[in-house]
Formats: C-alpha cells, structure tokens, sequence
C-alpha cells in the first residue's frame, strides 16, 4: 500500500508490518481507550497483517498519532469483506482530518483486494462517531446489538451497556450512489435523547431510550442511514432494492 499524506498537518499513513509499529499501534490503543486490557497485542496484530488483514499507523512527523485495523470477513452467503475492528486516534488530533485519511487509505486496500464492502461497530451515543461515520463516509447501519461486548470498564466505556451499531460502508460506486440518493430524499427523525447531547456522563435512561428508538425503526424494515448534526437526530429509512442481505 503506498504511503498516503495529509498536507494540513503533514499527517503520514502506511501499513505497520514490523513488530516495532505493531508495538506502537497496541500503545496507542491502549493509551486512545485508557487500559491496556483492551488493546490488541502486536503478536495478533502480526498475525492479522499477514493473514489477509491491514494494520495502518498515522504519524505526525515521528509520533504515532492515530491507527485502524482490520481482517476478511465472510457473510452468511459467503461473499468476503473487509471488517474492521479497530481504529483510534489521540485526543488532540480528533479535528484534524487522521480519521478521514486512516478510512480512506482502509477502503484502498480493500478495494485492491477486490473486496466491495467494509464493516464495522460504533458506539451510538457517540455522537461525533455517528456524524463521521454515516454522513461523512456515507456508511449504513441495519443491525444493532445490545451490550455487544459486555460491561468493560476502559475510559470509553465506563462501564455503561456497550450498545453497537453495525455500519457498512458499501465501496462499489453504484451501491453508494443509491445510498447518497437516499439519503437526500430524508426519512424518518429519531431524536437524540437530551441526556446524550451534554457534556459528562449519559444517563442509564437516556441510553435506553435510544436503544429502544433504533431497534424499533430497525424492526419495521429501516436501516440507519443519516446523522443530522442540526437536529440532534438520527435518519432512518427504507433501502432501495439491490443491497445485499446485512453481513453481521
């Protein structure tokens, strides 16, 4: 994969092979979530990058800044797809374009590797996730899983219900077409409970209430493709005919 640069902040972006980088993409995870206990070994990160996988490290001249990772997946009707597992980047560079470059440079390679699709989980009360990821990227969500992981206690978590989001972000130019269409064409608002709009803490309820909204949307047939920053409000709506059944 060829080295990818964003000039703004002189952001650099390549795959990490040697065990020193793999070293460093395991402290920088355990580091972005705040436990070690969380973060993915360099030994499986090895065997990740040489069995089919990705392992992508974002510097700031030296500084190991940001990373992604990511391995094949198979869906129940056997086509494969990029899933990506994990990706992070340090707190004060969160506005200065790593997230974008680490995507872009994982939709890449996964697109030499002739794969059409990438997956992977987000938190849905982190609201700044669910900007980037369904409006900014234009990727879609059709599946959510309640405590998806469990209790956890890292800085991210907290120990509050690990609620997941599926989202897939279809690589073909026609699939995403239709999304971008769609999506224009608006839907269903569901509204982001006050509680998760503030600073601090979100309230056990508040967090319930979302999950309860999506599932229901999701139950009757919606996918979630849209997050309106302005109104606070997750978009829901039928997809056109020609996607593919959900991979997870």
């Amino acid at each position: 994969m060829a080295e990818t640069q964003s000039a703004a902040r002189r952001i650099t972006v390549r795959r990490a092979r040697r065990i020193e980088e793999l070293e460093q993409v395991s402290q920088l995870q355990a580091r972005i979530w705040g436990a070690a206990e969380v973060a993915a070994p360099s030994s499986l990160l090895k065997a990740i990058s040489e069995a089919g996988g990705v392992v992508l490290l974002a510097r700031e001249g030296p500084s190991a800044v940001g990373f992604a990772f990511g391995f094949l997946g198979r869906d129940h009707q056997g086509r494969l797809y990029h899933r990506s597992h994990a990706a992070g980047v340090l707190p004060e560079l969160r506005d200065a374009g790593v997230g974008r470059s680490l995507k872009l440079a994982q939709r890449r390679w996964a697109r030499a590797q002739g794969l059409d699709r990438m997956v992977w989980t987000f938190d849905p009360s982190q609201l700044r996730n669910a900007h980037f990821n369904l409006h900014r990227l234009g990727a879609v969500a059709r599946r959510h899983h309640p405590d998806y992981y469990g209790r956890r206690t890292d800085d991210l978590n907290q120990g509050r219900p690990t609620d997941r989001l599926v989202v897939e972000w279809f690589l073909n130019p026609v699939l995403a077409g239709r999304l971008r269409a769609r999506r224009r064409l608006g839907g269903l608002a569901i509204p982001v409970p006050p509680g998760l709009l503030q600073a601090g803490p979100p309230p056990l309820a508040d967090l319930h209430r979302l999950r309860r909204q999506l599932r229901r949307a999701m139950g009757a047939g919606m996918a979630i493709v849209d997050y309106d920053r302005e109104r606070g409000a997750y978009v829901a709506a039928e997809l056109p005919p020609g996607f593919p059944p959900p991979a997870e």
